[in-house]
């Protein structure tokens, strides 16, 4: 058990709504995800799930467990202050700050486009307090002052008509499936970034539901990983270690969790967000059912 006292304030929980003119399927959805993950708490400042009390591991802590290499900062920091002057405290600072820098500003990008997406869904209320001072409400506007607040108001603004919204960072944790045997062997939960209703435009066969997840990352390739070898773990060996396979680990969780209560998920994209203004989509392959039987 984990005790409340030490942890910062409990984010507050998205409660059921409604967006004018939306498919009653991505309302249904929206009412089903919001009902049956409203036991799980979360406490950003130290970044904690709890259900129940009980602390559960997150999507992102489960996909670094196949990683077959991990960075080892002291052993680096030492060949590195060699290589380049300096001592190995004075890299690692330095990797810290660098790291601090980028996370900060994943959140940030990600709080922005969680903000504009509901505010174009006409729901201004949902801003966030971290992006509120950008918001002038007199003209609807929330401005993107950084390039990568600008490729996610670019996405937002380029998404098919076909798309519905049904949640922006929704909490969500394994177990829920009716059939145990399909149940992972332990609790995960985590927050996805976006899940879409995709209408089949007219075609009933194509409809579905998509997920969509911000990355602010330099880079989302290691040429030096593919070029070498560097693997997964099984049953991942099949797949280079380098940001996109892990995000590939994690959006299959995200969709399993989902299918677990009836919301089957056709699609999951990444959304790359870059310095430059601009954004890329990566389509995800489905690795499921691998780690229904690996976890």
């Amino acid at each position: 058990m984990t005790d409340l006292q030490q942890l910062g304030p409990e984010e507050p929980y998205r409660e059921m709504f409604t967006i004018e003119g939306e498919p009653e399927e991505a309302r249904e959805a929206r009412r089903r995800i919001l009902e049956a993950f409203q036991d799980l708490r979360f406490y950003e400042r130290d970044h904690i799930y709890l259900l129940h009390g009980e602390r559960l591991p997150s999507v992102s802590g489960i996909a670094s467990r196949f990683e077959s290499q991990h960075f080892d900062p002291v052993s680096q920091s030492e060949s590195y202050a060699l290589r380049h002057g300096e001592t190995p405290e004075y890299w690692r600072a330095q990797w810290e700050c660098n790291s601090f820098r980028a996370t900060t500003l994943g959140t940030k990008t990600h709080e922005f486009g969680e903000s504009l997406s509901y505010l174009r869904a006409g729901h201004p209320e949902f801003i966030r307090p971290s992006v509120a001072s950008q918001y002038l409400e007199r003209h609807g506007f929330l401005a993107p002052i950084h390039p990568k607040e600008e490729a996610a108001k670019a996405f937002l603004e380029g998404l098919h008509p076909s798309l519905h919204l049904v949640l922006n960072e929704a909490r969500v944790y394994s177990g829920l499936n009716p059939d145990p045997s399909r149940n992972l062997s332990e609790r995960i939960c985590g927050t996805f970034d976006m899940l879409y209703w995709y209408d089949g435009e007219g075609d009933a066969s194509r409809a579905g539901f998509v997920l969509f997840d911000y990355k602010t990352n330099a880079s989302l390739f290691s040429e030096f990983n593919q070029r070498n070898h560097v693997m997964l773990m099984s049953p991942f060996s099949d797949i280079v270690q380098e940001s996109i396979g892990e995000y590939t680990i994690q959006l299959s969780l995200y969709a399993l969790m989902l299918e677990d209560i009836g919301i089957n998920v056709l699609g999951r994209r990444i959304v790359w967000l870059k310095d430059d203004g601009t954004f890329e989509t990566f389509a995800l392959p489905d690795v499921s059912d691998r780690l229904r039987n690996c976890l």
